[in-house]
């Protein structure tokens, strides 16, 4: 069905490196990247994920240690086969950026009612786990679409 897709939020820190994680962790038959839709815009782009981001994943299971800002290119969306953003406000501007490929395109809350998962960053502990939680809950309805 699908090989390859790709989680996308804004700095590419938080939110999409840790999904991309727990989709690995769910479906290792999938190849699961992330990037971010604002990485170069704010000089983010071989930044670090987020200390928070490192610390609540590892209590959740997942290694951030590792991960690297990347920001989203044309060549990154022509090479997923499907593509999944944080907020509506981001669907929306992947398909003005995008037109081509807004058929690969979705919210990571789809399937949990449509809900946008909020960015934690520089918004405390508590604003992580509630970013993770939800991630963790969309992640699980996903795998029943994706495999």
């Amino acid at each position: 069905m699908y090989k390859r897709v790709l989680v996308i939020c804004a700095g590419n820190l938080c939110r999409s490196p840790y999904a991309a994680g727990r989709l690995n962790a769910l479906c290792p038959e999938l190849q699961v990247a992330s990037a971010g839709l604002d990485v170069t815009a704010h000089g983010l782009e071989g930044k670090a994920a987020d200390k928070v981001a490192i610390q609540v994943a590892h209590e959740y299971g997942l290694d951030l240690e590792e991960h690297k800002a990347t920001q989203l290119t044309e060549a990154l969306v022509d090479s997923h086969d499907v593509i999944l953003v944080m907020e509506r406000e981001q669907l929306e501007r992947f398909c003005q950026y995008y037109p081509d490929a807004n058929y690969k395109v979705f919210l990571f809350g789809l399937w949990n009612g449509g809900v946008n998962i909020a960015d934690p960053f520089n918004r405390g502990e508590l604003a992580f786990r509630l970013a993770f939680d939800a991630i963790d809950q969309a992640a699980q309805a996903w795998t029943q679409k994706l495999v």
